[in-house]
C-alpha cells in the first residue's frame, strides 16, 4: 500500500470545514482528558493507597449506576431530535422530550434510592449523601448533555458537561494542599454533584431557547406519544448503555471485591491512562454522532461517506500517536501518578492495545444504535461483557491483576471486531479505520487531498 495517499489526505484535510470543526471538538476533548487525568493524579498523590482505592471504587460504582439511571434516554433523545426535527414534526418531538424528562426522573429515583439505602449500611451518612447526589445529578446531566450536543453544539454538550465536573474537585484538592487541610472524600463527590447540577440548569436553559427558536409554537402545540415504540427502543438502548458503562466502570469494583481497594486503585490508574488517547478519539465520536443522524435521515449519503473517511483518517492518526506515547513513555507516566504504580507498566501496555482496538472501531456502535439495530449492538456488548466478567473470576484468582488485564484486552479486541463487522453487514456502513483500506483498493485517488 502507498501511504503517501492517506498522508497527503491528512494534510489536505486542514481545508475541510467539517474537519476544522472536528479539530475544535478534538481540542475540547484533549482538555477534558487532561483535566480528568489531573484529578486522578492529585487524588492518587494526596490520598493514601486505601483511601484512593475506596474513592476509585465508589467513583466507578456511581458512574456505572448513573448511566443505568438514564434508562437509555441519552441515545434515544439524540436520535429523536434528529429524526423529528428534520421532519418538522414538533408534536412528536415535544412528546419525545416529555417522555425523556419523565423517564430520566424515574430512573434517578429507582436507582438512587436503593443505592442510598445500600451504601448507608456500609459507610457514614455524609459520604452516602454526597455519592448519591453525584449519581443523581450526573445521570441527569448525561441526558441533557446528549441532547445539547445535537441541538445546540459540542461546546455546550460536552465542554459544560465534563470540564466543570473535573475542575471543581481539582480546585478543592488544590486548596487542601495549599492550606494543609485534611481531604474528605465526601467533599470531592459534593464538588462533582454541584458542578453537574449547575451544568444541567445551564444546558436546559440553552436547549429551551434552541427549541423555541426552531419551533416557535411548540409551547402551544399538543404532544404526540408513541409509548410502545419508545419504551421498546429505550429498553434496548438502556441495556446497551448499561453494559457499555459496565465495560468502563465495573472492572474496578470487581477487582476491589476480589482483591483489595489498594489494588483496585492501581488498576483504576492504569485504565485511566490506557483510555486517555482513546478518550481523545471521543472528540471524533462526539462530532460524528452529532452530524451522522442528520446526514443519514436526510439521505445525504455522499456527505456521510466523506465524513466517515475524515473520521477514520483522524482516528488512525490519534490511535497511532497514542500507542507511541503510552507504550513508549508508560514508566514515566505511571511515576507521575505515584511511584508505587510503576510496576504495573506491563498491565498498562496490554490495556493500551485493547483500548486502541476499540478506538479504531470508530463510531461503529453508534451507527448500529442510530440506524435501528439496537438489538445487535446489545447482543455484542452483552456478550463481550460476559466474556470479560467470566475472565475476571477465572483469571484474577490465578494471575492477579495480570489476569484482569488479559481478560479486558481480549474482550476489547473482540468487541471492536464484532462492532465493525455488524455495522458493515447490517447498516452497510464501515465506521472503522479499516474503511481506508477498502477505499484505497477501490479508488486510491479518492484519498488524495481535494
Amino acid at each position: 500500500m502507498k501511504f503517501s495517499f492517506p498522508t497527503a489526505r491528512l494534510i489536505g484535510l486542514r481545508h475541510n470545514v467539517a474537519v476544522r470543526a472536528m479539530s475544535g471538538a478534538f481540542a475540547l476533548r484533549v482538555g477534558i482528558t487532561i483535566a480528568n487525568l489531573g484529578l486522578v493524579t492529585l487524588a492518587a498523590r494526596m490520598l493514601s493507597g486505601h483511601d484512593f482505592g475506596t474513592y476509585s471504587m465508589l467513583f466507578s460504582a456511581a458512574g456505572l449506576l448513573s448511566v443505568v439511571a438514564t434508562l437509555g434516554q441519552q441515545i434515544f433523545i439524540t436520535r429523536s431530535w434528529s429524526e423529528f426535527s428534520s421532519a418538522g414534526d414538533q408534536q412528536t418531538l415535544k412528546g419525545a422530550m416529555t417522555f425523556t424528562a419523565l423517564a430520566s426522573l424515574a430512573g434517578v429515583i429507582l436507582v438512587g434510592l436503593p443505592f442510598f439505602v445500600w451504601f448507608l449500611a456500609q459507610h457514614d451518612a455524609a459520604l452516602t449523601v454526597a455519592a448519591t447526589l453525584y449519581l443523581i445529578c450526573y445521570s441527569l446531566m448525561l441526558t441533557s448533555a446528549h441532547l445539547a450536543r445535537g441541538a445546540v453544539g459540542v461546546w455546550v454538550g460536552d465542554g459544560l458537561t465534563y470540564l466543570p465536573v473535573a475542575l471543581c474537585p481539582m480546585a478543592y484538592l488544590a486548596v487542601c494542599y495549599v492550606l494543609g487541610f485534611p481531604i474528605e472524600i465526601y467533599r470531592i463527590f459534593l464538588c462533582m454533584a454541584a458542578a453537574s447540577s449547575i451544568t444541567v440548569i445551564i444546558q436546559m436553559t440553552l436547549l429551551r431557547r434552541r427549541v423555541r427558536a426552531q419551533f416557535p409554537e411548540i409551547g402551544q402545540s399538543g404532544s404526540r406519544f408513541e409509548f410502545g415504540t419508545w419504551i421498546a427502543r429505550s429498553t434496548k438502548l438502556w441495556i446497551s448503555s448499561g453494559l457499555e458503562a459496565a465495560n468502563q466502570y465495573a472492572d474496578v469494583v470487581i477487582i476491589g471485591y476480589l482483591m483489595s481497594p489498594t489494588i483496585a486503585g492501581a488498576y483504576f490508574v492504569t485504565t485511566r491512562i490506557a483510555n486517555a488517547f482513546a478518550t481523545a478519539t471521543g472528540a471524533v465520536y462526539i462530532f460524528s454522532t452529532r452530524h451522522f443522524p442528520n446526514l443519514y435521515y436526510n439521505r445525504q449519503y455522499r456527505q456521510l461517506d466523506s465524513l466517515l473517511d475524515s473520521v477514520a483518517l483522524i482516528t488512525l492518526a490519534i490511535v497511532t500517536a497514542g500507542l507511541v506515547v503510552v507504550i513508549g513513555g508508560g514508566h514515566w507516566i505511571l511515576l507521575a501518578f505515584n511511584a508505587d504504580y510503576v510496576p504495573y507498566y506491563g498491565a498498562l501496555a496490554l490495556l493500551t492495545i485493547g483500548t486502541a482496538a476499540v478506538a479504531a472501531a470508530g463510531p461503529s456502535g453508534s451507527i448500529l444504535m442510530l440506524t435501528g439495530h439496537e438489538g445487535t449492538y446489545l447482543t455484542i456488548v452483552g456478550g463481550t461483557f460476559l466474556m470479560r466478567a467470566v475472565g475476571f473470576f477465572v483469571l484474577i484468582p490465578m494471575f492477579g491483576i495480570t489476569g484482569a488485564v488479559a481478560a479486558t484486552t481480549i474482550s476489547f479486541v473482540t468487541l471492536a471486531l464484532l462492532l465493525r463487522g455488524a455495522a458493515k453487514s447490517m447498516a452497510g456502513i464501515d465506521g472503522s479505520v479499516l474503511r481506508l483500506l477498502t477505499r484505497l483498493r477501490r479508488d486510491p485517488v479518492s484519498l488524495r487531498p481535494e
